[in-house]
């Protein structure tokens, strides 16, 4: 017999490791079915910027002379490499970080005048929080945001060209970084240094452009500290609207409609850790199960129990097919009848079924990315990490994850008499406990095998799902107007409506600031490539017309009245 022993931990609570979110003080307010909603998707009207006298964007931002200074100014930032690796230290101790110095070096000189008239505050060390005083202190600032640091490269030879040679063959421009996200940093600081070029323009509204330097490292050390720089500076709830990279960029559909879908909201997201101490031994005497084989265990009964899709009515996806139905109603006759008909549980079926990227945005991801394990051919493994990488849906939260997890590896503990501890003194654990019954499912060989194995279970990187940002109100409808202006085409309509983001933004850092948080990186589908994967490239041309964007947004953002201070108190220095 197999001596079986089962523990289950799970202590006081410790929100260390999260994120910073406004609920992230309570309980995440899980999206269920029976939401209201009279979302019919009406438009708001365009918003021309043209009133404040400027040059147009379409002047400033068009023709081979404006195409080569885009390139000139793109590359020479994506020839930077500005890694950020996960087992990075810290700015100041790791030397890694010292790339970054050059990427200033550079930003400066490819942007003089938006240097000489913007102050540039560093945020442990390498954050970079750029500002210029508006005339109107009672407007809430304007918040633009990129990152700064780019992905490793796992084989720079698998590339058609070199991954920081930034090479540019007449439309594209190859290399790590050209799409996530030097495309809309170098877009944005180039629409700032148009306007700042000109000495007589002196903006209303303060605007603030924050470059975190961590983003794909979950930005605890860039955006992290850069949201509680603002905060402390301005106040909570003291930014006008935030845009940041993200989203689903612009879709044509027919030929007469462009959609162009900024994510409203993120998924949640929480990695999962299973580390395994048990038993080694020679191998010439196994036992009927290593330790890789018993993870191997854990790892197919997950993948083999997947989350299940649902679509919840008012949420963002529900909209955007809302809008499809009612503008585009033939693009996808099925849909637009289900919609119609209210048909829920048929069209999360149909959903599911068109691609990974639809799928995925009605549906907690479970992905198995991480497996250590075993120092040598001829011994069986005694320590065994695996990681398992979760983005949570709106209905979903981080409790039901590590529910779910323990009641999936329940009969495989029984099954090998394992000890576990899970996720001891850590928040928002689940009210689940094992099953203490320890008969069936046990190993029973012709002799009796101790495992002696102990299982912990932790978890990292805990964000919870972010809050649905406004899709109608003064903010908005400036702009979903200006996106409507910039990308206006003739005998067409520009249908924005709000998207959901599967993975998570420098954002997750900065929900107190605001509750008009916006992630789109405005690129037509198709026009931006591989970002994370080998030769990532942009094209330039579309990359233009990115830029004519944030020069139109900052230009109504400047000339409009909304969002203000008045009436709020603790508003901070202006």
């Amino acid at each position: 017999m197999i001596v079986q022993k089962l523990a289950l931990v799970a202590g006081a609570l410790s929100g260390a490791t999260l994120a910073r979110s406004i609920l992230q003080d309570g309980i995440q307010d899980v999206l269920e079915e029976g939401t209201q909603t009279s979302f019919k998707c009406d438009i708001p009207p365009a918003l021309d910027p043209s009133k404040d006298g400027l040059p147009a964007a379409r002047d400033v931002f068009s023709g081979d002379k404006a195409l080569q200074l885009q390139v000139e100014r793109h590359s020479t930032i994506v020839k930077i490499p500005s890694i950020s690796y996960d087992d990075n230290g810290e700015p100041g101790e790791d030397p890694r970080w010292n790339v970054f110095y050059e990427l200033h070096t550079a930003f400066a000189a490819l942007y003089p005048n938006l240097h000489l008239r913007m102050t540039r505050d560093t945020v442990n060390t390498f954050g970079l929080v750029y500002t210029i005083k508006g005339t109107e202190p009672a407007l809430k600032p304007l918040m633009l945001a990129a990152h700064q640091d780019v992905v490793p490269v796992a084989d720079a030879s698998t590339w058609k060209y070199p991954p920081f040679s930034a090479h540019f063959d007449g439309q594209w421009l190859w290399g790590r970084g050209a799409s996530d996200d030097k495309n809309s940093l170098t877009g944005l600081m180039s629409a700032l240094e148009a306007l700042l070029s000109n000495p007589f323009w002196v903006p209303r509204r303060t605007i603030i452009l924050a470059l975190g330097f961590d983003e794909e490292c979950s930005g605890r050390r860039g955006a992290g500290y850069i949201g509680r720089y603002l905060e402390k500076l301005y106040g909570p709830n003291s930014i006008a609207l935030i845009l940041d990279e993200g989203g689903m960029g612009l879709q044509l559909l027919g030929n007469d409609t462009l959609y162009a879908l900024p994510a409203v909201m993120e998924k949640g997201h929480v990695d999962i850790w299973l580390e395994l101490y048990v038993n080694g031994g020679h191998s010439s005497t196994p036992f009927p199960h290593t330790g890789i084989g018993i993870m191997a265990e854990f790892v197919n009964q997950l993948e083999s129990n997947p989350w299940k899709p649902k679509l919840i009515e008012g949420s963002p996806i529900y909209n955007h097919f809302v809008c499809q139905a009612r503008y585009s109603p033939d693009a996808a006759p099925n849909i637009t009848k289900l919609i119609k008909k209210g048909d829920l549980e048929t069209l999360t079926e149909e959903l599911a079924t068109i691609d990974r990227a639809t799928q995925y945005r009605i549906q907690t991801s479970q992905a198995v990315d991480y497996f250590l394990g075993g120092v040598k051919i001829n011994a069986m493994p005694e320590y065994i990490k695996i990681g398992v990488n979760h983005r949570i849906a709106p209905q979903d939260s981080i409790s039901a994850v590590k529910a779910n997890i323990l009641k999936q590896i329940e009969p495989i503990v029984k099954k090998f008499g394992l000890t576990v501890s899970a996720f001891r003194g850590e928040d928002h654990n689940p009210d689940f406990e094992l099953d203490g019954n320890l008969e069936g499912g046990i190993v029973n060989p012709m002799y009796d095998v101790d495992y002696n194995g102990t299982l912990v279970l932790t978890s990292s990187q805990a964000t919870l799902v972010a809050p649905i940002s406004p899709t109608s109100g003064e903010v908005w409808d400036a702009f979903s107007g200006t996106i409507q202006h910039s990308f206006a085409f003739e005998g067409g309509k520009v249908v924005p409506v709000g998207e959901l983001m599967t993975g998570n933004t420098d954002t997750r850092h900065y929900l107190n600031l605001t509750q008009h948080v916006y992630r789109w990186t405005p690129i037509r589908t198709g026009h931006n490539r591989n970002a994370h994967t080998v030769d990532e490239r942009a094209d330039m041309y579309a990359h233009l017309e990115l830029v004519r964007f944030y020069y139109d947004l900052i230009r109504n953002f400047d000339a409009s009245p909304v969002a203000t201070f008045e009436g709020q108190l603790d508003i901070g220095e202006l």
